[in-house]
């Protein structure tokens, strides 16, 4: 109970009291005719909430946490685990770009920047497009963003808010997608690629397409988080023509394709049909940026200032001096790129061919950093699978769940991690597998 006295709740107390003393209090007397009385015998306010059913859409309500985070956490309480789940290069950021964030704060670039980026950044990612991936973006059709999540929320929160507007997402899929078109109201519509090789289907796409009422979004993800697969030249040239022909928009979301082995980089979309693309991209996974949240997106030029204006409600602007940081990596970290995509390389290599020997079937990882593993044919799905793993090995991995619709029977390695501890994965894996096919024989 409160010991406030009297004479305290005059100014510390909001009371509703009429200040006569004050003609110009507009606050009225104590307790007006038919409003409730919020004070308690002290005079303090008594504090409450609505109902959360009366305030919070039941989109958000509804909406699950990230199936992805939530098996992170529920693993990770489990002693001496190897956590092969989340996406996150396990490289250091490399130190020319530190040291640019740290000049930028010496000289004080700690204020606010224009809303979409720094003039400087905006001019090197232009030029790195031209350079790396053959693609003519101007910088003003760039937006810097808080990393690559707020570049894709920013993108699809103005396309989504038309009325009758359609996601299509080929899956298994990122499931932040699929999330944000139930938040925004849009329809989503799911093709599933697991008969096809996990390789987007153009044919598919056409019949979709062909049944939809509304403005149509397809969002495509090459190199693909989770199956690694990369869409060819003549792939997404088909997707190009199917979205051309039924007055769609493409959102490529290209995190991963500086992260590519066959085709160096991942090719893109916005090649075929620049004016109906927006690529989503970030220095996260590129330069091992991750905690630096410093993303972009390239627009065509008619949509590029209403997703501007989104954004400028969503964050205002990325920080000075992560976008100054970046600029020195676009601008000079194309041996950086190199290096860690070799080393990605050598662990792909070397995790599928671990996999491989002890039985498991694997996607054929093209890009990304990602193995698709399909559970040992006992599991009723890879949820069960990657439980027991995680339980009897010690090792995680990311359930097909958090990727598709329904249950899967896949799981998501990630060997953005040292060769070492992947090594230490396989040898658990080998003896978990080794001791099960063991038991089953027994019985």
């Amino acid at each position: 109970m409160s010991t406030t006295t009297t004479s305290e709740t005059s100014t510390t107390a909001a009371t509703f009291v009429h200040d006569e003393a004050n003609p110009a209090n507009p606050a009225g007397p104590a307790n007006p005719t038919n409003l409730p009385d919020l004070t308690s015998h002290t005079g303090e306010l008594l504090l409450g909430h609505p109902s959360p059913d009366l305030v919070i859409p039941n989109a958000i309500a509804r909406l699950a946490p990230s199936a992805i985070r939530a098996f992170d956490a529920e693993v990770s309480r489990i002693p001496d685990i190897i956590k092969l789940t989340l996406g996150e290069p396990d490289f250091p950021t490399p130190q020319f770009i530190k040291q640019a964030a740290m000049r930028a704060l010496e000289a004080n670039r700690t204020h606010y920047a224009p809303n979409a980026g720094t003039e400087g950044l905006r001019t090197a990612i232009s030029a790195y497009l031209s350079r790396r991936r053959g693609l003519d973006i101007r910088p003003d059709r760039i937006i810097v963003t808080t990393g690559a999540s707020e570049a894709l929320s920013s993108t699809l929160g103005t396309l989504l808010e038309a009325p009758g507007a359609e996601l299509i997402e080929f899956t298994p899929a990122f499931g932040q997608y699929a999330s944000l078109a139930r938040i925004h109201g849009a329809k989503l519509t799911s093709i599933d690629t697991t008969s096809n090789g996990f390789r987007p289907d153009s044919a598919a796409l056409d019949r979709v397409l062909g049944q939809t009422r509304g403005p149509a979004v397809v969002i495509l993800n090459s190199p693909s988080n989770p199956t690694g697969t990369v869409a060819s030249d003549d792939e997404l040239r088909d997707l190009a023509r199917v979205i051309d022909r039924h007055n769609a928009i493409a959102v490529s979301d290209e995190v991963y394709a500086e992260i590519s082995f066959e085709h160096r980089p991942a090719p893109s979309i916005a090649k075929f049909i620049p004016d109906r693309t927006v690529v989503i991209d970030s220095a996260s996974k590129t330069y091992a940026m991750t905690g630096w949240r410093l993303g972009w997106l390239a627009a065509p030029e008619w949509l590029a200032p209403a997703i501007l204006k989104h954004h400028q409600l969503a964050v205002s602007c990325a920080a000075t001096f992560s976008m100054d940081a970046a600029q020195e990596a676009y601008e000079h970290g194309d041996d950086a790129i190199d290096e860690m995509v070799e080393e990605y390389r050598r662990r792909r290599d070397f995790l599928a061919g671990a996999l491989n020997a002890a039985g498991y079937q694997t996607v054929n990882p093209q890009g990304a950093f990602y193995l698709y593993v399909r559970a040992p044919e006992r599991y009723t799905d890879g949820l069960e699978f990657a439980r027991d793993l995680a339980q009897q090995a010690k090792v995680a991995a990311i359930p097909g769940t958090a990727f598709a619709a329904g249950p899967s029977p896949y799981v998501r390695f990630s060997y953005a991690a040292s060769l070492d501890t992947l090594h230490q994965a396989a040898d658990r894996i080998r003896a978990f597998t080794d001791g099960q096919d063991s038991n089953r024989q027994d019985l």
